[in-house]
């Protein structure tokens, strides 16, 4: 529709843009089939599910859970039926990414497994691990990217309009 819009307006460049934008999207819809159910997906795929979604949902904001638990930190909760999935899920804008989160471990001696398990050295987070100790209950947590939130509501083509100082390779001092 956008490039019909762009052509019939006579932005050629526009029109061409969205020819490849599609014929990209195209070429890597071809390679989703030989995704495995435990690999992780790529900014392509999640753009290509925001495409997806909105057109057959008519929805921006969708939901992945249960990524795989080799995917995930070594704090993060492994689903209770079955090990291989973690109790952990990312929310989408228009296929961008803008929360992270999961269930946390919050038994110390399975913190103290899982650590060893992957190689990971609890001794520098002792304390942190040691808390646990005292009782806690279930929890966990998310992280928000707020300034590609404020991207995605705005509708803004870059992410370094939403910040004050906005950082890259080439820009480290405001």
């Amino acid at each position: 529709e956008e490039q019909a819009a762009a052509a019939a307006a006579g932005d050629e460049e526009r029109a061409k843009e969205m020819d490849k934008i599609i014929a990209d999207a195209k070429a890597h819809l071809a390679t989703v089939p030989t995704h495995a159910d435990d690999e992780d997906i790529s900014t392509k795929d999640e753009k290509l599910l925001g495409a997806v979604i909105g057109r057959l949902k008519q929805t921006d904001f969708y939901v992945i859970d249960k990524f795989p638990s080799c995917l995930r930190p070594f704090y993060t909760m492994p689903d209770p039926d079955d090990k291989k999935w973690s109790n952990s899920y990312d929310i989408f804008i228009r296929g961008e990414e803008v929360t992270s989160g999961a269930q946390r471990i919050h038994d110390p001696q399975m913190l103290l497994e899982n650590g060893a398990r992957l190689g990971v050295d609890l001794a520098p987070i002792k304390d942190y691990v040691d808390s646990f100790k005292y009782g806690a209950f279930p929890h966990a947590g998310g992280g928000i990217g707020l300034e590609r939130v404020v991207m995605l509501f705005l509708n803004l083509d870059n992410i370094r309009k939403t910040s004050m100082f906005p950082r890259d390779p080439g820009r480290l001092l405001p």
